[in-house]
């Protein structure tokens, strides 16, 4: 037993010295060429949509249903050319479903966003959250990021490609979402979509992760997250039942304290 025990550290300590050893290769750098596009015309587009309050809630009462068609309806005015070869069709639970034609319709790319943005409580920002006011470089506004700025950021590429005359090898379909923040119903119907008529994509690319910063040991620059898959969700209501008695004169091991154990157990296991 005391030889296995020996070999096991040996084997450990090993691994351990050659993981605090370990740097990456040098990559070369990649050079690239600078794109030549309307930057003007994107900022602009960018602007028009914030200024769209498509704000999504689970209480229907309290959505807006003209600023997002509002939105829809600036697409072929602020991408001209995308919706001059690309076909759109508008599904149940504000999805927007639009086809790129390519050389060929097998192994699809699909580039995914979404328009509708969370609630603002407008008294806490500095700018009007739909204003889309620009200064210093910056622009204020509820969605810039979350993720107005890809769904711009896709179909602005789009509309210059096409005016390149560039034609995609595979088909390319843009998924977006008008509900995305409240759990919709309208990227399940898009997957229904595909299912339907037999698409099978090869790429899905959806709005990514962020620039951290002091998240990963022994990383001092700023690193851009790349998922590359992406949990689920789950709502958990946790009861328990006692007999019953008077608070005046309660009995061992209430109720509280088993709920508040449930509560600890799953803190301390998370996903």
């Amino acid at each position: 037993m005391s030889i296995v025990i020996g070999i096991l550290a040996a084997f450990i300590a090993v691994i351990l010295v050659r993981a605090i050893r370990f740097t990456p290769k040098n990559q070369p750098l990649r050079s690239s060429e600078p794109i030549e596009f309307d930057r003007q015309a994107a900022i602009n587009a960018l602007q028009k949509l914030v200024q769209c309050k498509t704000v999504s809630s689970n209480d229907p009462a309290k959505e807006d249903d003209a600023e997002f068609e509002k939105l829809i309806g600036l697409l072929p005015t602020l991408y001209p050319r995308v919706f001059e070869v690309c076909s759109m069709d508008r599904l149940p639970g504000r999805a927007l479903l639009l086809r790129w034609p390519g050389k060929t319709a097998q192994e699809p790319s699909v580039m995914m966003a979404h328009y509708d943005v969370v609630p603002v409580d407008e008294a806490g920002w500095e700018k009007p959250p739909f204003a889309a006011i620009i200064e210093d470089g910056v622009m204020w506004g509820r969605g810039t990021l979350d993720t107005k700025a890809t769904f711009n950021g896709v179909l602005s590429a789009a509309n210059y490609l096409i005016g390149q005359g560039f034609v995609p090898q595979q088909d390319m379909y843009f998924a977006f979402s008008g509900g995305e923040e409240v759990n919709g119903s309208g990227a399940p119907n898009i997957v229904e979509y595909f299912s339907q008529h037999g698409i099978t994509p090869g790429l899905v690319v959806d709005e990514g992760g962020a620039v951290v910063e002091n998240v990963f040991p022994g990383v001092k620059v700023p690193c851009g997250l790349i998922g590359i898959a992406e949990k689920g969700m789950i709502n958990a209501e946790f009861y328990t039942e006692s007999a019953g008695g008077h608070a005046s004169a309660p009995k061992p091991h209430s109720p509280i304290p088993t709920l508040a154990d449930a509560c600890k157990k799953l803190e301390s296991h998370p996903f």
